[in-house]
């Protein structure tokens, strides 16, 4: 029996699962939550959908199953696209669970469940459940298809970034030919944005800093800002692709103060290990993209990692 074929039916041994994933919920990780939860429908499973943080209203099969709350304790976990560690305050209840199930592609991922498949080879996680399902035959209907094309849209910056290989072309195809609408996915995640929004847009590209010949770019937002404008913290982790179009940069960071002293901080690069960088805070993610949170003061964030940034640069060059 090989790893795959294990580990689905170790999957399919149990019931009553909770399916989580990370806080602050992207594209690959509701992408591979739905996929995990249609999957073990087929299977005659029970199982509940819990993020704790707001779930984007995109045209997904089953978004709408996706509860804020967890209404009871749980025998059996899966935690999707992170560690346990980064499911916020459905830790403890992840904790508790007598089974429990991790599937990621996070270098940083220790694989400390019960059952781990984990591959950071791979560009999101719903890529690892493509490869899972079509390893042992499944047959992809458009309630695997569209989740698993959005969560590969989704991590890979809709083809753009030094994820996107070959094979991920080839799962892409594959998916939009059982079902998966291309020009709806990539228009939910990256281009249907409220007005609000958008005016929130103008106002935070002034505000892009840079150092060393704009090798180094950020952007901060703090917790007035978003009050100002009405706008959701959550709702701005994408403006971080516009201060990488910043020329010649390499380290490209955003700052977001969700709340008084809790400062959200993502990274990205065109080649640098900033994997690195994120640890440095806490964090982790990848090699070229990765993120961090910070409980401290919004300034005091910003002079640490802008310095542990600019130390980064310099050894690189």
């Amino acid at each position: 029996m090989n790893r795959k074929t294990h580990f689905l039916g170790a999957l399919s041994r149990y019931d009553n699962y909770l399916i989580c994933s990370h806080e602050n919920p992207d594209a690959d990780s509701i992408g591979a939550m739905l996929t995990v939860y249609h999957y073990l429908k087929l299977l005659g499973k029970n199982c509940t959908m819990v993020v704790t943080d707001p779930v984007p209203d995109w045209p997904l099969p089953g978004i709408e199953q996706i509860q804020p709350v967890p209404v009871q304790d749980y025998e059996h976990v899966i935690v999707l696209d992170c560690e346990p560690k980064r499911t916020g305050s459905l830790l403890p209840l992840v904790n508790k669970a007598k089974v429990t199930f991790n599937i990621d592609h996070h270098k940083d991922n220790q694989g400390i469940c019960t059952y781990n498949y984990i591959d950071t080879g791979q560009a999101a996680t719903c890529m690892i459940l493509y490869q899972l399902f079509k390893a042992v035959g499944i047959n992809f209907d458009y309630e695997l298809a569209q989740p698993l094309y959005a969560g590969i849209v989704g991590d890979t910056g809709g083809f753009r970034h030094a994820n996107t290989t070959s094979d991920v072309f080839l799962a892409a195809a594959e998916l939009t030919k059982h079902g998966a609408v291309p020009n709806t996915t990539a228009d939910a995640i990256f281009a249907a944005k409220p007005l609000e929004l958008i005016h929130f847009l103008g106002y935070a590209l002034t505000k892009i800093e840079t150092r060393h010949n704009d090798r180094l770019a950020w952007l901060v937002l703090s917790y007035e800002d978003f009050n100002t404008y009405g706008v959701n913290p959550s709702d701005c982790d994408q403006f971080i692709d516009y201060v990488r179009m910043v020329a010649g940069s390499q380290i490209v960071i955003l700052f977001r103060e969700t709340a008084p002293d809790l400062v959200r901080v993502g990274f990205r690069s065109r080649g640098i290990n900033i994997h690195q960088l994120a640890q440095n805070f806490g964090g982790g993610g990848h090699l070229l993209a990765a993120g961090a949170q910070l409980n401290i003061p919004l300034i005091d964030a910003v002079q640490q990692v802008v310095t542990a940034a600019v130390k980064l640069l310099e050894g690189d060059g």
